[in-house]
């Protein structure tokens, strides 16, 4: 026969096997798991009152019974937390990691459709473009540039980095200021204490408010190093910054000039057709008369379905351009506004400036070059702030506060009391050993630095020889660009002559179609090397370090 303390503590060590068995797996499925625990308690209390009926008839065996109910639901019990748990587990990224990466190296990953939801892209409207497009016919190129930097999102990534960088650089002015902290602990502690012959409780009510004031007065450089490096990385953000906004105004000019002359090319497109089919009638009008044969007919049909070909494929270069363009304005491709044409461009005529004197000032002017040297000297300063390292800080330090008591000690009286508690103190910190990791961060300060130097040269050679093939190139573009006119007016007369001596008879259809491909060809040939022309006197701007050419 078993006591009732026996009987509680083997139902009190049932319960605990019980939660502590499917701990693992039921902290998957709480809900589930608390419903069934709750049915279960509700279970074993109607029960209860049963076996406590019971009892008072059959009290020999009244315990054997409710255990053996008691052990069963509390099984039931197990078995349900340990499969509402574990419901679902083998998916479960500490599991099955693999299961949330794509499948197989052959195969796409396919996301659900939460996830398809939640990383969508947002729609994102393009100001500047769609409220003005049907105000303004065309737009040119300087209100092109104008909408690229206020729309274009580089221009935004720079300037928020540049943004930044004097954060930062603020930032590292506060080591100069004396820093003031407050803080205050209060709460309730009960502690048994033991005495001789007795044991003595503790029990306190405490708040303990302090003010502290801290001030370095000698750190051997640490804080000016850290502010230079800061800066020079502030100056080279922001030289960046102008950098990015010559570089989309140069992506703006390139796309706008090439988008201009994939329009050229359709209108040349479109007059080689024409030509062509004037071709094509003159050939069948002389068939008709019997002084022409069907192949020569057959040849001008073949010129004509080329030149639709050539038409359509003006048509594709048009949207390429439109989409290159659409990128450098920062806009949605689909919402391009028309642009001047070609025709409408001025040709510049020379530079005004030596190749040597544009030399002299992409390595006075360029940003990009300046912001590397900026990053030079913060390796520099990063340099110096890593041997300040071996030297000890100075500083001093003032606190006051109020430890306020409110206890009792073994006794039914409560005593109070409040004491004042301040300092001031002069402080040396200097760290002998570290594990050697000051002399590696000196090592790898110093190993950034001269990388930071071998930039910096690798990009001024680099900058003299944009400078030099820009230069080159735009005077071979205005060469490419008169010979271009003289060979269209002259493919032009060709073209009218053949023609003209084609109705008398005196050339052939052969003849007459190679001066209309030639002509065809000197109309692209004009378009391109405007356009290149064009392009290359942007580029001597740019390689220079400038937004117009000097």
């Amino acid at each position: 026969m078993t006591s009732k303390a026996q009987r509680a503590g083997w139902r009190r060590v049932a319960v605990v096997e019980a939660y502590s068995a499917p701990q693992q797996c039921a902290r998957l499925a709480a809900p589930v798991a608390f419903r069934s625990m709750k049915n279960i308690w509700n279970e074993f209390r109607v029960n209860r009152l049963a076996f406590r009926r019971l009892e008072k008839r059959r009290a020999h065996c009244s315990f054997g019974l409710q255990s053996l109910r008691f052990t069963s639901g509390l099984g039931f019990l197990t078995i349900q937390c340990a499969l509402a748990g574990c419901l679902g587990i083998e998916a479960r990224p500490e599991v099955n990691p693999e299961g949330w990466a794509p499948p197989r190296a052959t195969a796409q990953w396919v996301p659900t459709a939460t996830i398809a939801r939640r990383y969508a892209a947002e729609y994102i409207e393009a100001p500047g473009i769609s409220g003005r497009a049907h105000r303004k016919p065309a737009y040119n190129l300087s209100t092109l540039i104008e909408v690229a930097l206020r729309n274009n999102p580089a221009t935004r990534r720079q300037w928020h980095a540049a943004r930044a960088a004097a954060a930062r650089f603020g930032a590292t002015q506060a080591a100069y200021y004396p820093q003031a902290d407050v803080q205050s602990g209060q709460g309730y502690q009960r502690t048994i204490i033991e005495l001789p012959g007795a044991v003595g409780r503790l029990e306190q009510w405490q708040s303990y408010p302090v003010a502290e004031l801290t001030y370095v007065l000698l750190d051997f450089g640490r804080r000016r190093s850290e502010a230079e490096a800061a800066r020079d990385s502030l100056i080279a953000a922001n030289f960046a910054f102008n950098r990015e906004i010559q570089s989309v105004v140069f992506a703006t000019q390139t796309a706008f000039y090439s988008n201009d002359a994939a329009h050229a090319a359709v209108s040349a497109a479109q007059q080689n057709l024409d030509l062509a089919r004037t071709d094509f009638d003159a050939v069948k009008q002389r068939v008709d008369l019997g002084l022409a044969t069907e192949p020569e007919l057959l040849l001008a049909k073949e010129r004509v379905a080329q030149s639709r070909f050539d038409l359509a494929s003006a048509h594709l270069l048009v949207h390429d351009s439109e989409a290159a363009l659409a990128i450098a304005l920062g806009v949605s491709a689909n919402e391009m506004p028309p642009i001047e044409s070609l025709e409408s461009q001025a040709v510049p005529d020379s530079l005004r400036m030596s190749v040597q004197h544009l030399i002299v000032q992409a390595r006075e002017k360029r940003p990009d070059l300046a912001a590397q040297v900026a990053s030079l000297r913060a390796s520099e300063a990063s340099v110096s702030e890593a041997k300040a390292q071996f030297y000890p800080e100075v500083a001093i330090s003032a606190s006051y506060g109020e430890n306020l008591w409110n206890f009792t000690f073994a006794t039914p009286q409560t005593v109070q009391t409040g004491q004042p508690q301040y300092s001031a103190l002069l402080t040396l910190k200097w760290s002998i050993f570290t594990g050697f990791k000051r002399l590696n961060d000196v090592r790898q300060t110093e190993a950034e630095r001269e990388v930071a130097r071998a930039d910096v040269e690798a990009l001024e050679i680099n900058t003299i020889a944009q400078v030099w093939r820009a230069y080159f190139e735009f005077q071979s573009s205005l060469s490419k660009y008169d010979y271009a006119r003289s060979l269209l007016a002259a493919s032009t007369e060709a073209y009218e002559a053949n023609l003209e001596t084609y109705h008398q008879g005196l050339s052939t259809i052969v003849e007459l179609l190679t001066a209309q491909r030639d002509l065809a060809q000197a109309r692209y040939t004009l378009i391109q090397s405007k356009a290149e022309l064009l392009t290359a006197y942007a580029s001597v701007a740019y390689a220079a370090g400038s937004i117009s050419v000097p």
